[in-house]
């Protein structure tokens, strides 16, 4: 007689061994390994004089204009576009007047709804320069460069409370601020392969807005210029973006003038209530900008009615025997030698009593 095992297959259980896993030990030598790496670059940045750079972003700007509610009632206070964060040195301000100024211009931006929330949202009196930079300041809010300054100063109540946006500020103080290898404008992916292939522009490109490794962006958001544009390669890259920009004003009608007269008028009757002053400036320009804004903007139609109608003081850089020989090298932005000069002599008009 036979008997058969009852024991089936499926009792027969095999068991891998599976080796040990020193996931510490893994993990500190990929640490350490990223650290190496991170220490070298920095090391490498510093000797070829890469500085740590803020991103020039909406978080930064906002986060920035949160802490204007924490300066003194009368600091002096920048609106406008990028030709304001390159044109007004903060050093040669403070050398003249004896206080540094806030500096809230941003890149494309109009300075008209920086102005009305500064009349409508605070309760400062200091002194305001305001740029009138032609389409910039003028541009339809449609467009997106003029949009989003439109956008964040009507939600800047709700934003005060966003998590994402004042943790950003946090991370950005601790780390972008303080470490070269972090500049957005030369270690990303994007900035890597754009730096070394360098592909020509195509006929007719719109490109989007970026900014080439040209620029040094500080935590006061000062833009300087660390590169003098004399590689055809950067210049050619801001030329393409501006005229991207000329493009977009184009396909839009301008903001109605009076209108925006009549909300400036407004702010700053509401901010000389308070004791402060408003003082517009006009920056220099050059190249195909000068041109552009002299027949899209020209100043008999739109600088003279402003300053007329506001009873303000302006400062027209063509006015000034120093400032109207200023060359903006991609036409609109002042390396920092021209910056210098240009603060010096906006700084001796605004301290001019009539």
């Amino acid at each position: 007689m036979i008997v058969h095992s009852s024991t089936s297959s499926s009792d027969l259980i095999f068991c891998r061994q599976s080796p040990a896993k020193p996931l510490g030990k893994i993990l500190f030598c990929a640490m350490g390994t990223l650290l190496l790496t991170l220490a070298v670059l920095e090391i490498h940045a510093r000797k070829n004089g890469i500085l740590p750079t803020r991103d020039m972003n909406m978080s930064f700007w906002q986060n920035h204009r949160f802490k204007l509610d924490s300066q003194p009632r009368d600091t002096t206070v920048i609106f406008g576009a990028s030709r304001l964060t390159f044109g007004l040195d903060h050093d040669t301000w403070e050398q003249m007047t004896g206080a540094r100024p806030y500096n809230l211009g941003l890149h494309g931006a109009s300075s008209l709804p920086m102005l009305h929330d500064y009349a409508t949202n605070t309760d400062m009196n200091g002194i305001v320069i305001c740029a009138i930079s032609g389409g910039f300041t003028f541009a339809n809010e449609q467009i997106p460069f003029s949009d989003r300054i439109a956008k964040a100063i009507r939600d800047i109540n709700k934003n005060r409370y966003s998590f994402a946006l004042r943790s950003e500020d946090f991370t950005g103080r601790a780390l972008q601020a303080r470490f070269a290898v972090l500049n957005p404008y030369l270690y990303s992916p994007t900035e890597f392969l754009r730096e070394h292939l360098r592909f020509p522009t195509r006929p007719d490109e719109r490109a989007w807005f970026h900014i080439p490794f040209t620029v040094h962006h500080t935590e006061e958001n000062q833009d300087i210029y660390i590169n003098d544009l004399t590689d055809p390669y950067y210049l050619d890259q801001w030329d393409t973006m501006h005229q991207t920009v000329l493009t977009y004003m184009e396909r839009f009608e301008p903001r109605d003038l009076n209108d925006a007269i009549e909300q400036v008028i407004e702010d700053v009757n509401a901010i000389e209530s308070r004791g402060g002053e408003v003082i517009f400036v006009r920056c220099p320009v050059t190249r195909f900008f000068r041109q552009w804004e002299a027949e899209h903007f020209p100043r008999e139609e739109y600088w003279d009615p402003i300053i007329s109608r506001t009873g303000c003081r302006g400062f027209h850089y063509l006015d000034n025997e120093v400032t109207k020989s200023l060359q903006p090298p991609d036409g609109s932005h002042l390396m920092p030698d021209e910056a210098k000069l240009f603060t010096r002599e906006l700084a001796r008009f605004v301290r001019t009593v009539d």
